[in-house]
């Protein structure tokens, strides 16, 4: 299936996000309507620590699959490519992490400041695969290094299928306003299509993004973490204009749902990862203190199990809805 009819069956992709985006998270995502799943970033020069989980790492239950990698070198990334191609549908650049160890390697958002490095590892991935190739960005290194326009246009004449922009800036984190007028921008010079991402967390905000920039596609990363039921929300909203949300016990079974496939999916399982996603589904809840207690004093992922199985207090609510605004500057 080509690139632009993926786009088009439904517009909210998971986006990757590293220590989030195992193979049972994936299914979950799909399971709520994310049209396309992304894995976590591949770095080449990990590839010692990731090349023999990669059994592990695909299930075939969640096509179709972006599989995002990372790198400076070369030569690094086309044997990356090379070895992870056959799984997926889509091969994704990362030229955007922001972390201070990724850009210590000259990789990610590092690439934004130096677009000839930029094209030459990007010319090396595309001259690597058949697949298509998607290049994730952000707007720039910092608020006096915008370069949205010259990044763009680079990506585009070395033949990428798709670009993502997270519309902050490599200083800015995760926190902050995403400005979303630089998508825009990036929409009105682009002849490949443009997926938007940055503070989508609600249908209301997925529809503004798709209105206010015309981007093609909107990837949506945190507000998913410990909450799959999100991508259904947001369809939800597209397709019927209804919200629709989720209680404590609805969210208990999906727990209860992503720890059975991280039994039967995960070969490779870390307690600490399970732990952390047992944690994450109690996101935005009130009056479970007790079980977050519990489950950080768990041993092992039996134990985490049993306490979310035990667990049943009627006085659990949200404390507030998936946001309809977008943060403040």
């Amino acid at each position: 299936m080509k690139l632009n009819q993926l786009l088009d069956k439904n517009r909210a992709i998971l986006a990757p996000m590293r220590g989030v985006n195992c193979p049972s998270f994936r299914v979950l995502c799909k399971k709520y309507g994310a049209s396309i799943l992304s894995t976590q970033v591949f770095w080449s020069w990990e590839r010692e620590t990731w090349e023999n989980r990669l059994n592990d790492e695909f299930s075939n239950l969640d096509r179709p699959l972006i599989v995002q990698i990372g790198g400076n070198k070369p030569e690094e990334l086309r044997e990356t490519v090379q070895i992870l191609e056959a799984n997926a549908d889509i091969i994704d650049f990362n030229a955007g992490c922001p972390h201070k160890l990724e850009c210590g390697h000259k990789s990610g958002a590092f690439l934004l400041l130096h677009l000839n490095q930029l094209e030459r590892s990007l010319n090396a991935v595309i001259s690597s695969t058949q697949k298509p190739v998607t290049v994730k960005i952000r707007t720039g290194w910092s608020n006096d290094k915008i370069n949205i326009k010259e990044t763009v246009k680079l990506i585009q004449d070395l033949g990428a299928d798709a670009i993502t922009i997270h519309a902050r800036t490599r200083q800015q984190l995760f926190k902050g306003r995403a400005d979303w007028t630089k998508i825009k921008i990036a929409k009105e010079i682009a002849n490949i299509p443009i997926i938007g991402n940055g503070d989508v967390s609600s249908g209301p905000l997925m529809e503004e993004m798709l209105i206010t920039t015309n981007c093609d596609a909107v990837m949506i990363g945190r507000a998913a973490r410990g909450n799959p039921f999100a991508f259904k929300q947001v369809k939800t909203w597209m397709d019927t204009r209804k919200k629709i949300y989720q209680n404590f016990q609805q969210r208990r079974e999906d727990f209860l749902e992503f720890a059975d496939l991280y039994e039967k999916i995960e070969k490779f399982r870390s307690f600490t990862e399970f732990q952390t996603h047992a944690l994450w589904f109690l996101k935005n809840f009130v009056n479970v203190n007790y079980l977050k207690k519990r489950i950080a004093s768990c041993k092992n992922i039996k134990e985490i199990v049993e306490v979310y199985m035990k667990f049943n207090d009627k006085n659990v609510y949200l404390s507030h809805q998936p946001s309809f605004r977008r943060p403040l500057e």
